[in-house]
């Protein structure tokens, strides 16, 4: 989607040295088959690799003569009947609490009083998988490159996650409104489930956008009854639910569900088509980019995008998005994308 958002300050933030999440070293290229064709294995949900990293590094502590683990961070997903799909990890997502747990990675670099490590693994295990309809341009294009930016913040009791999906151009529509970047994204707002770990965390709100903040606007928050209406997989490289989405052709609006998707307009150039229809194996055009957490604006832990593959690219500068390769009239700020909430 083409900038919609004012700017709000004139400035650029500086870089910062890139702390948790700053493991991922390119971009997702989307072109071809997973696995084949000289693509990263990356570049497929199923083959992702599965361990959960904090700035590069597992999410285990040690501690004691020889190096003995003396905290192993452990993370699973999986649905219940509210409805709502649960995050389990071991470890406390408030900063304090998690203190009083001896060798617990409690680092805090971007100073919003949630462990770093909490927020790599909500961010590895909740983001969700792309779904890509059959006729897909970026599914041959071997230049194409797709990455996520993450924030995790605390909003009173909640936890909130904006997770903007990076793509490295729009395809346009009809031969028209192609441009370089493209900044979708998604958010979900967690709470605490009662009598469960200090870690624990239920989706309370999720929202998908597409087209956002433009006249063709068809974002959309799920609550309460709704959340049945998300469609959770299994996740072959977790062997745990996962969070799917439907990303349009060509336009990569985000849509929860395929029918939301086609049902937004009839009319031609302005219709959507999501999801693969008639194809032997549809998880060819699933996908599961490399993901990064920008931290907070007043204590960025990334803002370098060439980490995932957008080189000139900035999570927290006042800038357009144009997918590591320039221009201008491009997409919508990052940076808008982590601050502007949609709940």
């Amino acid at each position: 989607m083409r900038r919609a958002w004012p700017f709000v300050f004139a400035g650029m933030l500086a870089c910062s040295d890139e702390g948790t999440g700053g493991g991922a070293t390119g971009g997702t290229h989307a072109g071809g088959a997973p696995g084949s064709g000289g693509v990263p294995s990356t570049s497929s949900a199923t083959t992702d690799d599965a361990t959960t990293t904090v700035g590069g590094a597992p999410t285990t502590s040690s501690g004691g003569a020889g190096g003995e683990a003396s905290f192993e961070l452990q993370a699973h997903t999986e649905t219940d009947a509210s409805p709502g799909l649960i995050l389990r990890v071991n470890l406390p997502h408030d900063v304090a609490s998690c203190r009083a747990i001896e060798g617990a990675p409690c680092e805090d670099l971007d100073a919003d009083s949630i462990p770093d490590a909490w927020e790599a693994v909500l961010l590895d295990r909740l983001r969700p998988i792309q779904r890509f309809d059959e006729d897909e341009p970026l599914i041959d294009d071997e230049t194409a490159v797709l990455g996520d930016v993450g924030r995790v913040f605390k909003e009173g009791s909640f936890v909130r996650a904006f997770i903007m999906l990076g793509y490295h151009k729009d395809y346009g529509s009809c031969g028209f409104t192609a441009h370089n970047g493209d900044s979708e994204r998604v958010a979900l707002e967690l709470e605490p489930i009662p009598d469960a770990g200090a870690g624990d965390v239920r989706v309370r709100q999720a929202y998908t956008a597409a087209h956002e903040g433009t006249s063709e606007d068809h974002g959309r928050v799920f609550q309460g009854a709704d959340l049945s209406q998300l469609v959770i997989a299994l996740d072959t490289r977790t062997g745990e639910p996962r969070w799917v989405v439907f990303p349009s052709s060509a336009k990569h609006g985000t849509y929860a569900t395929i029918d939301i998707c086609e049902d937004v307009s009839s009319i031609p150039c302005f219709d959507e088509d999501c999801g693969p229809d008639g194809v032997m194996d549809p998880s060819m055009y699933d996908r599961l980019p490399p993901i990064v957490n920008a931290g907070e604006e007043a204590a960025p832990m990334v803002s370098d995008l060439s980490v995932i593959g957008f080189p000139g690219d900035d999570a927290w500068a006042v800038q357009d998005f144009c997918g590591g390769l320039g221009g201008s009239g491009c997409s919508d700020d990052v940076r808008n994308k982590l601050l502007n909430s949609p709940f």
